[in-house]
């Protein structure tokens, strides 16, 4: 280049032509490639080195002279030579379709730098005046294209019903690879329904600046399986349906997007293809009737969006939209309709019932399947009027409820926050009433207590929490409910009775409903708490629950009772009958029945039938004084005893021996339930899981002894055996659970053996010689307080603990082997055979000692 400069100053200098630059301004006919030049007050450079330049072929760029087959002869010799394409400053004007088939060079790449040069194709009337391809792919077998550059500002006007500049094929056989863009200004001036500006087809990982302008209804830029690219420019398209920006075809995913001006056309955004986009939109500007208009496709993010006056629609089909940053929207919307249909782009935002026409604001959520997981908004209420969100696909959850629609609490100032969850709608944020009001937290305990001193109370929606006292009433007070239509679910309230005055409740004789508890059928308008002989302190609170009846939720056990309601009984009063066997009726509900007076050892109590009592009958049985108690069901209608390893036949069941034991017993309404037991009782009737470790001792005064269930937890010693020793013999495996557990002692000189009953087959397993089953162990002899626990594991007992002596006695402590001088080993383990003793002083390390000597 710098020769080529030189010599143009040279012949400059001198006033020579030289033959080789003998050519007039224009003519370029007789040029070739290899770098020839002409000097018109500039260099031409033809070599390609660094570029050809479009003139050496004969272009003019004049914008009069036809510029076509210049254009094309250069960019085909460049392509061959793989030279870059230079555009001077100046308007190119072409009839025919400028087409730069980079496939020769498809690994290259191609490089086409303008001077702010104009293409002018505005004399084309059908296809685009620029297409950038890469020929010989299929769909299903696209070429491969890199690094096509435009460097510089590059102009294109056409007037085309088309897209003026393209780059790829519409059937995506040419994928194009970091492709780069520098500043492409088109402008198409064709009013065609489908005249556009831009489409990129099949763009990987490229970076593009694009102003892309239509006059016509396509759209200004058309993204058609772009991905992981860097876009940023201004987007239009005038005509009717015309779109500032199209993401439309193939899959256009893990885009960026920064600062797009995208305005004048009927719609900036429109998205419609059906995939997960997961495109970022980092300020852009709207300027359009309609915001976005997206149809289909997911996860695309806009962050901090601007909108301009044009605005008018932001974005009533917005599927798939999640907004970071308001923006210049506001965060507050105040709709002046009594209804707002919430949109995916409405995302973030927060709306109020205070410009609402009439007493409520009713706000439908998008569908649960156009929005992103995360998608949010508020909900308040304002200037007294109501507000109602309703979702017309999953459902709005909270407090263990899933709901279709929910109410914001009475009064101003309440508020809600529903976050999607890709599949259902839930509550992040609101405040008390409203969740007191869809049942989301639990409603209030009545806490504030009043006294009025009329006989009559007519109690209204503000005493929600209340409590009434008959206290200050002359002779009693009567409490007339509210109308159910006036009132929100989970509205409370309590009564109670004070200086033995009386206090009933009735429900109103305008849309009463019905007052409710277990036994009182489905007609009950009216209750009176009990008047007990303390004539105080009866307490009950009632709850509506939305359906026309109050609940009785809570009541003391005299007033329960004399309402009648089922399971009333609870354990709440005690009885010490002077008698060995006593008869349980209705009336021991909630009586703990004691033996301390029964004139013998023991208390036998029989329940009443089960045809004869409600659901939820209560009776406790209590040993005292060294007296032991039972129970067992009636001879007639009896049922059964369930207890956690009960089965279904038990009939009976004995308390521990011993003093202060208790069991406790409910009516199903079939059977009677072990709802509580000491644990002594519990493991002597075989309570699965419970106690399972030792908690009690037994010194039999017999030389055999034969143990069962009831020896669950117990340790058996051969102190008191008349015998040498004592034998035990374990319970049949089947009439035992997994778990069953039981200790066994020597004391007093007597040996120990204990033995399997072995009718299912059942073994004593000894984790001790490499592991060991057996029908019988022996502790050891010759020394008292040797010990040992088995616990059956639902098929043999297992040895669970063992005093040393006895351990070694089953070959627990010191095995037999003659391990090599590296086995493996702990150190301090110990072992023997017939000549030596082996210790292992570190690990996998042994030592040996012989063993000498004799008796």
């Amino acid at each position: 280049m710098k020769r080529l400069l030189w010599l143009a100053a040279f012949a400059f200098g001198l006033g020579i032509a030289l033959p080789s630059f003998a050519q007039s301004p224009g003519n370029f006919s007789t040029l070739s490639t290899t770098g020839t030049a002409i000097l018109d007050g500039s260099v031409l450079v033809c070599s390609g080195q660094p570029w050809i330049d479009v003139r050496c072929n004969g272009a003019l760029g004049d914008d009069s002279h036809d510029d076509t087959a210049a254009i094309s002869t250069t960019i085909a010799a460049a392509i061959t030579n793989n030279w870059p394409v230079h555009f001077p400053a100046g308007s190119y004007k072409v009839t025919s379709p400028i087409v730069i088939d980079y496939a020769g060079q498809a690994t290259n790449g191609f490089r086409l730098i303008s001077e702010a040069a104009t293409i002018d194709g505005r004399s084309i009337t059908a296809r685009p005046v620029l297409q950038i391809e890469c020929s010989g792919g299929s769909s299903g077998s696209p070429t491969g294209c890199f690094y096509f550059k435009e460097e510089g500002t590059l102009f294109v006007n056409a007037s085309t019903p088309a897209y003026a500049v393209v780059l790829g094929k519409t059937d995506f056989s040419d994928a194009h690879n970091s492709a780069k863009f520098d500043h492409l200004v088109v402008h198409n001036a064709s009013t065609d329904p489908a005249a556009g500006g831009c489409q990129f087809n099949f763009v990987l990982d490229s970076d593009i600046y694009a102003v892309c302008v239509s006059t016509g209804g396509a759209a200004g830029m058309a993204l058609e399986q772009t991905q992981f690219s860097r876009i940023s420019g201004a987007g239009t398209a005038e005509g009717t349906g015309g779109r500032s920006l199209l993401l439309e075809n193939g899959y256009n995913f893990s885009n960026v997007f920064f600062g797009l001006d995208l305005e004048v056309s009927p719609t900036c955004l429109s998205i419609t293809f059906n995939h997960n986009g997961l495109n970022t939109f980092v300020s852009p500007y709207f300027n359009c009737t309609t915001a976005i208009n997206a149809t289909a496709s997911i996860g695309n993010v806009l962050i901090n969006p601007n909108y301009g006056g044009a605005t008018v629609n932001y974005g009533p089909t917005s599927t798939g939209i999640t907004v970071i940053g308001t923006g210049s929207r506001s965060s507050w919307l105040f709709p002046q309709t009594s209804s707002y249909t919430a949109a995916p782009l409405d995302d973030g935002l927060n709306i109020s019932s205070y410009n609402a026409p009439g007493a409520s604001l009713t706000v439908t959520l998008p569908t649960i399947a156009s929005v992103n997981a995360g998608w949010t908004m508020g909900f308040a209420t304002d200037n007294g009027k109501g507000l109602t969100v309703t979702a017309p696909s999953g459902a709005i959850l909270s407090g263990g409820k899933a709901v279709s629609s929910m109410i914001l609490g009475p009064g101003n100032y309440e508020f809600a926050a529903l976050q999607s969850d890709g599949n259902n709608w839930r509550v992040i944020s609101s405040t008390r009433s409203t969740r007191l009001v869809n049942g989301f937290d639990p409603p209030p305990w009545p806490s504030n207590w009043l006294y009025p001193s009329t006989s009559g109370y007519a109690a209204t929606l503000g005493d929600n929490g209340n409590v009434l006292s008959s206290f200050n009433a002359t002779a009693g007070l009567t409490v007339t409910l509210p109308a159910t239509t006036a009132l929100p679910t989970g509205w409370s309230m309590g009564f109670a009775t004070d200086s033995a005055k009386p206090l009933s409740v009735q429900v109103n004789a305008t849309s009463g409903g019905q007052i409710v508890w277990p036994g009182a059928g489905s007609s009950a308008t009216t209750l009176t708490l009990a008047n007990t002989g303390q004539g105080a302190y009866e307490f009950l609170a009632l709850q509506y629950d939305g359906s026309g009846n109050f609940r009785v939720v809570d009541a003391t056990p005299a007033t329960a009772q004399a309402i009648g309601m089922i399971g009333a009984g609870g354990i709440s009063h005690w009885s010490f009958p002077a008698a060995s066997s006593y008869a349980a009726t209705v009336a021991d509900n909630g009586n703990v029945v004691s033996s301390f007076n029964s004139p013998l050892s023991y208390l036998a109590v029989t329940l009443p039938p089960t045809t004869r009592m409600p659901m939820g009958w209560t009776i406790g049985i209590a040993s005292d004084s060294n007296k032991t108690a039972s129970v067992q069901v009636n001879g007639t209608s009896g049922g059964h005893i369930l207890f956690p390893g009960s089965g279904s036949v038990a009939t009976s069941a004995s308390l521990a021996s011993g003093n202060y034991e208790e069991l406790v017993l409910q009516f199903d309404g079939s059977n009677f339930r072990v709802v509580g037991a000491t644990p002594a009782t519990a493991t002597q009737i075989g309570i699965t899981g419970n106690a399972p470790g030792i908690n009690r001792w037994s010194f039999p005064a017999v030389s055999t002894y034969a143990a069962s269930q009831r020896d669950n937890g117990n340790a058996v010693s051969s102190y008191n055996t008349p015998a040498a020793g004592l034998t035990v013999t374990l319970p049949p495996a089947a009439s035992i659970a997994a778990g069953w557990i039981m200790g066994f002692a020597t004391d007093n000189g007597k040996t120990m053996t204990v033995q399997v009953n072995g009718t299912a087959g059942e073994k004593i397993l000894v984790a001790a010689a490499g592991g060991t089953s057996t029908n019988s162990i022996t502790l050891a002899s010759g020394q008292n307080y040797e010990y040992t626990a088995l616990q059956f594991d639902g098929s043999n007992f297992r040895v669970v603990a063992a005093t040393p002596q006895t351990l070694n006695n089953l070959g627990g402590l010191i095995g037999s082997e003659s391990p090599g001088s590296s086995s493996p080993c702990s150190t301090n383990q110990i072992t023997h055979d017939s000549n030596y003793l082996y210790v292992c002083v570190s690990p996998n390390t042994w030592a040996r000692a012989p063993i000498t000597g004799g008796y």
